[in-house]
C-alpha cells in the first residue's frame, strides 16, 4: 500500500513512521488486492472531524476516527483505497482513560480504520467479534515492530 500521511495539528511527535508500520503491516497481511492501493491518513483536530462527522453521519460530535472508502472498482490496478482521519485530542484521551500510550492509541485507530477500508464492520455482534479479532492479530504484528512507550 502507498499511504499518504499528513498532520493538520501543530505541534505534536511525529507520528509517520508508526503509520507506516501499520500500513504495511495492514497490507502485508490483508486480501493482494488491496496492496497496490493508496490509503491517506491524516491526524486532525476536534473541530475538523466534528465537522466531518456532521457532513457525513450527521452526528455533530467528536469521534476519534472516521474512515472514507472512495475505492469503487475493487479489480483496478492503481486505486485509492480512502481517507482515515484521526483525532488528536481523543487520541490522548482515551489513552489515558485506557492507560496506555498515545503511540499505541493511534496505532490501533489507523487499523481499526483500515479494516473499516475493506469492508470490516461492528453493526452486529459477530461482525464485532470477527473486526476485534483482525485488529488484535494485525496488533500484535506491529507490536513485534514498534515498542510502544
Amino acid at each position: 500500500m502507498i499511504l499518504e500521511f499528513e498532520s493538520q495539528v501543530l505541534n505534536i511527535p511525529d507520528y509517520n513512521n508508526l503509520i507506516a508500520l501499520c500500513v504495511d503491516v495492514f497490507s502485508q497481511n490483508t486480501d493482494r488486492k488491496f496492496q497496490n492501493s493508496t490509503v491517506s491518513v491524516a491526524i486532525v483536530s476536534e473541530n475538523t472531524i466534528q465537522s466531518l462527522n456532521a457532513q457525513y453521519r450527521n452526528k455533530d460530535k467528536v469521534t476519534d476516527v472516521l474512515s472514507f472508502n472512495l475505492m469503487s472498482d475493487y479489480s483496478s490496478e492503481d486505486m485509492t483505497l480512502g481517507e482515515i482521519l484521526i483525532c488528536y485530542n481523543k487520541v490522548m484521551s482515551q489513552a489515558k482513560e485506557l492507560g496506555h500510550s498515545i503511540e499505541y492509541e493511534i496505532a490501533t485507530l489507523c487499523i481499526h480504520g483500515l479494516c473499516h477500508l475493506i469492508g470490516y464492520d461492528h453493526q452486529t455482534d459477530e461482525d464485532y467479534q470477527t473486526m476485534k479479532a483482525k485488529e488484535r492479530e494485525l496488533m500484535k504484528l506491529i507490536k513485534q515492530h514498534y515498542s510502544f512507550s
